[in-house]
């Protein structure tokens, strides 16, 4: 059914591990679980038992220390937070009922961090659509050297992957030497990996046969690179509250981000005027905050970002939730985070702080508190955050001008 490294695991393994009969979890679907593991197995495991059981899970990034994820599954409305260890839980206040489903985080307009909710059966139609549009054949396997707490790593790669009937390929172990070994192991398998990690990896001049780049639009460079290395070269985009919205078979630069998949309707610009894309799944219309055009034989290009989320290689970073972090520390006056472009990671996370502390203790701070590509690397202690004339601040212009 499936490998996490080179360990094969079959249906009957997966469904007959022990955390698919945990004596907690009394009614999985009227339960809502947040987990935050590094054991593979066991995630997979209990995210294919919730979905079959009509639960909630919310999936969380396995490097977050417990006080972040705690206060992501709060946020969340769990029951539970499944933290390291399955069979000790972290019982939290009881959640509303809602249908069984997967939620996870997307930035609004103001970088706040807002709760998305997506029931299984919108996630089987989008898995149904993404096969239709998947352009190699149904028994391609896939590696994936990406989180699966990630919707990028977790739906397109494993559940699209078993969809279609083939063989994901789960890599815990993301050095750039172990991923080429893999892919030689199996070369007829696509690679699914953020676009920094690949753009490194095509500087080792080995020949891939295929890769997915998601997460971001990759500078030209990097793009250039990877397709020089590999012999399919695939590009999706998508969002936390739609998913997988398009799909590139052979994208001829990094703007090129693909073609609607069959179940979506959307309204945007054409490539002489674009305009926000907006995408509608069922009844509901939901703004990307993406700049996009539309040519005449329906591929879309990508222009510019509206909002103010940060992507580092692939992983999103809410401004307001890291500033919400170091404004709990006592010598934290003010603080605003905003992104800058970066050569490897795409962008990175910066910040400028009224602080009496040092760096050095804040980035120690942030650390107890943060995953690592949350954490800021840009720091400028200043006596004053600059405002807008409103009293707002503008975290794009601190971005060009600090």
């Amino acid at each position: 059914m499936l490998y996490i490294e080179d360990t094969f695991y079959t249906k009957q393994m997966l469904t007959d591990h022990p955390v698919c009969r945990l004596n907690w979890l009394t009614d999985p679907a009227q339960t809502v679980v947040a987990v935050c593991v590094k054991d593979t197995a066991a995630w997979i495991a209990f995210c294919l038992y919730m979905k079959q059981m009509h639960g909630t899970v919310v999936p969380l990034h396995p490097d977050l220390p417990e006080a972040g994820a705690r206060r992501l599954a709060e946020q969340a409305g769990c029951d539970y937070l499944v933290y390291a260890d399955f069979q000790q839980p972290i019982r939290l206040t009881a959640s509303t009922n809602r249908p069984g489903g997967l939620i996870q985080f997307s930035s609004g307009t103001t970088g706040d961090a807002k709760v998305i909710h997506r029931t299984w059966a919108s996630i089987d139609e989008e898995l149904a659509a993404y096969g239709q549009r998947f352009p190699l054949s149904a028994t391609t396997g896939t590696i994936v050297a990406c989180p699966t707490s990630h919707s990028f790593g977790l739906i397109c790669g494993v559940l699209a992957t078993l969809a279609r009937g083939a063989t994901p390929i789960i890599l815990e172990n993301l050095s750039p030497k172990h991923i080429l070994h893999v892919c030689q192991t199996h070369p007829t398998a696509i690679l699914y990996a953020g676009p920094g990690l690949v753009y490194l990896l095509s500087q080792f001049k080995q020949r891939l046969f295929a890769v997915m780049i998601s997460g971001m639009t990759v500078p030209t460079v990097w793009f250039e690179a990877i397709r020089d290395v590999t012999d399919h070269l695939l590009q999706q985009y998508g969002c936390s509250e739609i998913g997988c919205i398009a799909l590139h078979p052979a994208p001829k630069s990094a703007q090129a981000i693909g073609y609607p998949l069959p179940h979506l309707t959307i309204q945007t610009g054409t490539i002489d005027e674009p305009a926000e894309l907006k995408v509608k799944a069922g009844d509901q219309w939901v703004g990307t905050k993406d700049l996009m055009g539309q040519t005449s034989t329906g591929e879309l290009r990508f222009f510019s970002r509206l909002d103010e989320m940060i992507n580092v290689s692939g992983l999103s970073v809410y401004p307001a939730d890291v500033e919400d972090v170091l404004l709990r520390h006592d010598a934290v006056e003010e603080a605003v985070v905003f992104k800058r472009t970066d050569r490897l990671q795409g962008e990175r996370v910066c910040v400028q702080v009224v602080s009496s502390a040092t760096e050095d203790a804040l980035r120690t701070y942030c650390r107890e508190q943060l995953a690592p590509h949350q954490c800021p690397s840009d720091w400028a202690f200043v006596p004053a955050i600059e405002k807008l004339p409103n009293g707002k601040v503008s975290r794009v212009r601190l971005g060009v001008t600090s």
